[in-house]
């Protein structure tokens, strides 16, 4: 989240639909920077921070103009191949699309949901020690527990990396205890995947850059450097920092990029037990087409098999772009609509709620559609509200929320 004084700067994109965080994927061309006047020296005021706030969400990037010097640069100037002693192409080559899990069987375990933490580490690790899944030290605790992470990890916050670490680390360990841990894609992740990263954060890339580094370091000392394809020529005029941290997180999260590969194991749908999890919705078309369909179809876009993902992850009306099932506030019409149609769809499936994340609710996760439907974004990350953290819990088709 910027928070500069009179000289803060935007990028601003086309405006998004109404009670969007973000809008939906668009090209490199169409994006154009102002100055933030409406900001003005106020920034650095309490007001003027909120202003800033409102600005960002309303469709604002949070790269630094420097960052965009840079992906101009890799618009003129192709990137080298990623670190390695064949430039990382046929290791590319040899990993083939995985089948995400979408559909597991809950055998009357506990089901938890933590909605959008986006980049945020500190945040997310207080939702999971408020699900009871992880104790302070880090580990898992949850025991039979499944938890599901809504989507969103990326964007906005300094600490994506980490993040991601750390979830694979805990379904590692409650695997062992017969538990386990999900996490499904939301938007910021195909926006990530589609190259788009406008609302990636100077720390975010950072985060990448040193990713790089270490990983480099460890291929040197492996193969030898002369082994190992050599670093670009910055451009001229470009911050040599800013230049390779662009590059780390295109490697890293382009399609076939290590990221990219890591992330293509999560589903997009999931149905645990009688709840179905999508990042923003699902409607009957989600359901003729397919879940394990619409899965496996991301996840071979996402190891750089396909060219394009699935037309359900790009349209504004799609499973991880709806607002459809945002909240009530868009009128009581709209509403009854969106719970018929949703009703439509878990009958098909056999379930009985959807969790989605996507939409911040700034009075904490509620629910609507007679039940059927429960929203678990609470704004947690610093970078859109801080909000403390909450999340769902069903035990025995039971659903609360737990506070903190």
């Amino acid at each position: 989240m910027p928070r500069g004084g009179s000289n803060a700067r935007f990028i601003r994109s086309p405006a998004p639909a109404r009670g969007s965080c973000s809008p939906p994927p668009i090209g490199a061309r169409t994006i154009v920077t102002l100055v933030a006047a409406s900001v003005g020296a106020g920034a650095t005021t309490t007001q003027g921070k909120h202003m800033a706030r409102r600005a960002l969400l309303a469709g604002g990037a949070a790269i630094a103009p420097a960052l965009l010097v840079a992906q101009a640069a890799f618009a003129k100037k192709p990137a080298r191949p990623p670190p390695g002693r064949d430039g990382g192409s046929s290791s590319r080559a040899a990993v083939q699309p995985p089948h995400p899990v979408t559909k597991v069987d809950l055998d009357g375990r506990r089901l938890v949901a933590i909605g959008d933490v986006h980049g945020d580490f500190k945040q997310a690790m207080r939702a999971l020690e408020l699900s009871k899944c992880m104790d302070a030290s880090g580990h898992w605790v949850g025991g039979t527990t499944v938890l599901v992470q809504v989507g969103d990890i990326l964007d906005r916050g300094d600490n994506e990396l980490a993040i991601m670490r750390k979830f694979r680390s805990l379904a590692k360990e409650a695997r062992e205890a017969g538990g386990d841990v999900l996490v499904t894609h939301g938007n910021h992740e195909i926006m990530n995947v589609l190259g788009d990263f406008r609302y990636a954060t100077k720390g975010a890339y950072g985060e990448c850059a040193r990713y790089a580094a270490k990983a480099r370091a460890r291929e040197i000392a492996k193969y030898g450097e002369e082994n190992v394809a050599p670093l670009p020529d910055i451009p001229d005029g470009v911050n040599p920092e800013t230049y390779m941290g662009v590059l780390a997180r295109r490697q890293l999260f382009l399609p076939g990029g290590e990221m990219a590969v890591k992330m293509a194991v999560n589903p997009t749908v999931l149905q645990v037990g009688d709840t179905v999890f999508a990042h923003a919705g699902i409607d009957s078309s989600t359901v003729d087409y397919g879940f394990q369909r619409l899965n496996d179809e991301v996840a071979a876009w996402m190891v750089g098999k396909t060219s394009t993902p699935p037309k359900q992850v790009l349209e504004e009306k799609g499973v991880v772009w709806t607002r459809e099932y945002g909240g009530a506030d868009a009128g009581v019409t709209a509403e009854a609509t969106a719970c018929r149609r949703l009703g439509e769809a878990l009958d098909a499936t056999g379930a009985k709620r959807l969790i989605v994340g996507h939409t911040p609710q700034q009075k904490g996760i509620g629910s609507g559609c007679g039940g059927r439907l429960w929203r678990s974004d609470v704004g947690i990350s610093r970078g859109i509200y801080g909000n403390a953290p909450q999340v769902i819990e069903i035990i025995n088709g039971r659903v609360r929320v737990l506070a903190a």
